[in-house]
C-alpha cells in the first residue's frame, strides 16, 4: 500500500497541480467564510433571516475558525464529484490495471490511493482554514462581532476540533466517492449518480423527513462540522459513519475482486 500512496502523491504533487489547487483553495476559503461572516445576525432574530451562524457564537474563542468550518458543506457536491472522477477515470483510463502490475493487490492499491487522495485534501483543507480564519479576523470587526478571544488557548483547541471535523468530513466523502466510483467505472455515470443523491434527492426528502437528516450519509457528514444545528449528536454521526465506512469498503472489495480490470 506504500508504493500506491507515493504513486498517487506523485501525481498529486505535480506543480501545476499544487497551484491550481492552492489559488481554488484560496478562493473558496476566502468566498465562504467571507459569506458566513456577512450573514451573521445577532441570536434570536426575526423568523427568515438566512444566517449560517450568529453573531454571539461567532464572538466565542473558535469563532474564528467555526465560520469556515461551517460553511465548508456548500462544497461537498464538488468535492463528491471530484472524488469519484478520479476513481472512475483510474478504471476507465487504465492506469488502475497498470498499478496492478507492480501491486497485484487490488484492495491495497485502492486503499493507497484513497489514503493518498485525503491526506493531500486534508493537507489544503488546513490551508484553508488558515485562510478563513485571517478572512474572518479582517471583516469581523465591521460586522460588530467581538475577536478578542480568537487568540486565546480556547481558541486553539477549537480550531484543532474544526479541523478534526473537516478531515473527517473530507475522509466520508472520499469513502462514498470511492464505492460509487468503482460500482460506475464512468466518470460521467459515477458523477451524475452522485450529484443527483447528494443534492437534490438527500436534500428535498431529508428535508421532509426526519429520519433522513439522521442516517442519509452526505446529511450526516454534514451534521458533523454543522453540530449546532444537527438532528444528531456528534457521537451518533460518528458511530453511523462508521457502519457506513465498513460497509463501502465491503463492497468497494468484493466488485473490484468479482470483476475483472480490462480497461
Amino acid at each position: 500500500m506504500i508504493r500506491s500512496i507515493r504513486a498517487e502523491l506523485v501525481k498529486l504533487t505535480r506543480p501545476r497541480f499544487v497551484a491550481i489547487a492552492l489559488v481554488a483553495t484560496t478562493l473558496f476559503a476566502i468566498g465562504m467564510t467571507a459569506v458566513g461572516v456577512l450573514l451573521a445576525e445577532p441570536a434570536g432574530g426575526p423568523p427568515g433571516d438566512v444566517a449560517l451562524l450568529p453573531i454571539e457564537a461567532l464572538a466565542d474563542a473558535g469563532g474564528g475558525t467555526a465560520v469556515f468550518a461551517q460553511t465548508a458543506g456548500f462544497g461537498a457536491v464538488f468535492l463528491l464529484a471530484v472524488f469519484i472522477a478520479t476513481v472512475a477515470g483510474e478504471l476507465t483510463r487504465g492506469t488502475f490495471r497498470t498499478m496492478l502490475l507492480q501491486q497485484p493487490a487490488r484492495g491495497r492499491v485502492l486503499a493507497g490511493k484513497l489514503v493518498a487522495i485525503i491526506g493531500f485534501t486534508a493537507a489544503l483543507a488546513l490551508v484553508a482554514e488558515a485562510i478563513g480564519w485571517v478572512t474572518a479576523r479582517i471583516m469581523a470587526p465591521g460586522q460588530g462581532i467581538d475577536v478578542d478571544r480568537w487568540t486565546s488557548i480556547d481558541a486553539l483547541g477549537a480550531a484543532v476540533e474544526d479541523y478534526g471535523r473537516l478531515v473527517v468530513f473530507i475522509a466520508g466523502w472520499a469513502v462514498l466517492a470511492t464505492v460509487i466510483g468503482v460500482l460506475a467505472r464512468s466518470i460521467p455515470i459515477g458523477v451524475g449518480v452522485g450529484l443527483v443523491w447528494a443534492g437534490p434527492i438527500e436534500n428535498i426528502i431529508g428535508d421532509g423527513w426526519t429520519p433522513g437528516q439522521q442516517f442519509f450519509p452526505g446529511m450526516v457528514l454534514r451534521a458533523l462540522i454543522n453540530p449546532a444545528s444537527a438532528e444528531i449528536s456528534t457521537t451518533r454521526a460518528l458511530v453511523t459513519l462508521s457502519v457506513y465506512g465498513v460497509l463501502a469498503a465491503t463492497i468497494s472489495a468484493i466488485a473490484l475482486k468479482r470483476r475483472d480490470v480490462t480497461a
